[in-house]
């Protein structure tokens, strides 16, 4: 047998008298050796009784709905003033629709009333089962904040009006199916192109009044007042729980509420996409947006809370959202 004893310890050597270069070439190969015996467990069959790791997970391809340009966006942001009543809106297209290269078929739209006195807003959710869903909501939208709107204006002719607009509207996209033809889509284009609508109307001047809100469909509506939730439109369980009204054709299910409106209060239009992660203003989401949105916030942070990740949550997702009186609305 040899026995080998270090020598004498030199420059770049180790408290053993091995040189630094030997030793950390042994930590490298066992730091390869380990790396291999992890890759093999990982990959390795039932076939010895343990159990699989599995594939490393692949990233899902996100599609362009046919392209994209600012008119059609995959998220649109605002923030401002409208007089003395302060605007926050933000419109995401979910994952489902961005797996699928589908567009965003929520929209937005709020303005000032012709005599200044009133804020409209509006929200819409297209029906997915319907095909060119995207340009009734956005016609719907569009129609309903270019009316003269009260709170008290006679919903029923308002809405009468909209569905007027959309049914004129989206006439001409009857058959227009796209190239990218699925079998979902050839069964959606036997039916019109349908739409929620959501409208509220709130005095401009953020001082104490009387607001309003109607709707047709399941795009809910929030009002925050005094640290609390309400939801304005409780599910009313006359249709299934997958099924909503919708325009142009449901307008016998028409509801409408006023609420006492003032300074410090907040009202929230939103999606079904948005509005089912609320619970009806219970949800732990509701809950910390109490004292987030008790101001307007900067439209990164506005975004931020709407574009949350949750796997069960891939629906478009729209908020729009109105505070009583002035505030800084800086967009930083």
């Amino acid at each position: 047998m040899v026995t080998m004893t270090p020598g004498p310890r030199q420059g770049g050597g180790t408290a053993s008298g091995w040189p630094l270069w030997i030793l950390f070439g042994i930590a490298g190969g066992g730091a390869v050796l380990l790396g291999q015996l992890l890759l093999g467990r990982r990959t390795r069959t039932a076939a010895d009784g343990r159990t699989s790791l599995g594939p490393l997970p692949q990233p899902l391809p996100v599609l362009l709905a046919g392209g994209a340009d600012s008119r059609a966006p995959g998220v649109a942001l605002d923030g401002g003033m409208l007089a003395q009543t302060t605007v926050r809106a933000v419109s995401i297209r979910g994952r489902r629709h961005r797996y699928r290269g589908e567009p965003l078929q929520d929209a937005y739209a709020v303005r000032l009333s012709a005599d200044g006195r009133w804020v409209i807003a509006a929200v819409a959710d297209g029906l997915g089962s319907t095909l060119h869903a995207e340009h009734a909501a956005a016609v719907a939208v569009r129609a309903a904040t270019n009316l003269s709107l009260t709170p008290d204006p006679g919903w029923h002719a308002v809405f009468a009006t909209v569905a007027g607009e959309v049914m004129r509207a989206t006439a001409r996209l009857g058959g227009q199916i796209p190239p990218a033809t699925t079998g979902r889509h050839s069964a959606a284009a036997s039916n019109p192109p349908a739409t929620t609508l959501t409208i509220g109307v709130v005095p401009a001047d953020g001082r104490r009044g009387i607001a309003a809100c109607a709707v047709i469909g399941d795009s809910p509506a929030l009002w925050l007042h005094d640290g609390m939730w309400t939801e304005i439109f409780p599910p009313d369980g006359q249709r299934p729980g997958n099924v909503t009204s919708a325009l142009p054709e449901d307008l016998g299910e028409l509801r409408e509420r006023q609420i006492d409106w003032g300074p410090g209060d907040v009202l929230v239009l939103c999606s079904d996409g948005f509005g089912t992660a609320m619970g009806g203003g219970g949800s732990a989401l509701a809950q910390r947006l109490v004292t987030s949105w008790s101001s307007p916030p900067a439209l990164r942070s506005f975004l931020h809370d709407v574009d949350f990740h949750l796997s069960t949550y891939d629906d478009d997702r729209t908020v729009l959202a109105l505070w009583a009186g002035r505030h800084d609305t800086a967009v930083l």
